[in-house]
């Protein structure tokens, strides 16, 4: 039998499921699998997780959840709150269940999943709006109000009309066509622009990936995401990528 240490060591290393990473189909050998735009995606979520940590509250729900990172994030931050998250994609919602187990995942539309409960504090929907077509925004934006308790709290991102439209995107933002969005039933308490365009950003991430090298240096690359985090996380409107705003229901914003 392993002693305890050993089996902490083992243990450690499921934080990500890397015997999958190895691969040889079709002739082609690959042993690294690389998201070229890690550093802003964990920039971002941080970011985030900052603005919650300033927030009291018991439940939250987070509304396309994808593969649960972000509440992975979460459980570490507060073991003992009560945290859920939803998704359409099946797929997702499995690795969400395998990698964050003590996090009630379901897999289904939050606007009819009877399942759901109605009184969160707090809903999160990170990098989601954009993946909704249009005409089916304004039942979802209801649907979260609907599962907000007064006085609660919805955080979201959304990516910034300063950016190419991504095939999988319905549509990009800016703050005036947010607000929009969001009408009637929630308004912008707080916003802010995040993950700044820059030419720096830009040679940074070519030095962290490219066709030749992956940079594996532990001290150079948390030199580098200090540096962008400090220096290229915080933008102005004209060149963010992305948009994070704190919203309140507008019926709790007539109450104060």
């Amino acid at each position: 039998m392993p002693s305890d240490r050993q089996h902490q060591i083992q243990e450690s290393r499921y934080q990500f499921p890397y015997h999958y990473i190895p691969s040889c189909e079709d002739g082609k050998f690959v042993q690294a699998r690389v998201l070229s735009w890690g550093y802003e995606y964990l920039a971002y979520t941080r970011f985030v997780l900052s603005k919650i940590r300033a927030l009291r509250f018991d439940s939250l729900l987070d509304a396309g959840c994808g593969d649960g990172r972000f509440l992975f994030e979460l459980r570490k931050m507060f073991p003992d709150k009560k945290l859920a998250g939803i998704d359409i994609s099946e797929t997702a919602i499995r690795y969400a269940e395998a990698l964050s187990p003590d996090v009630t995942y379901l897999c289904g539309n939050v606007r009819n999943s009877a399942e759901l409960q109605r009184d969160f504090d707090i809903i999160t929907a990170i990098e989601v709006f954009e993946h909704i077509p249009p005409d089916g925004l304004p039942g979802f934006v209801k649907a979260l109000a609907e599962r907000l308790k007064c006085n609660g709290v919805l955080a979201l991102t959304v990516p910034s009309k300063n950016t190419p439209m991504a095939r999988k995107h319905y549509q990009h933002f800016d703050l005036e066509s947010l607000r929009e969005t969001l009408k009637p039933h929630f308004a912008v308490a707080e916003h802010f622009f995040i993950n700044r365009i820059s030419r720096w950003v830009k040679w940074m991430e070519c030095l962290l990936v490219n066709r030749f090298f992956i940079l594996n240096h532990q001290g150079l690359l948390n030199r580098l995401y200090r540096s962008y985090e400090r220096l290229w996380l915080n933008a102005e409107q004209h060149n963010a990528k992305r948009i994070c705003a704190l919203c309140r229901k507008c019926e709790d914003m007539g109450k104060q």
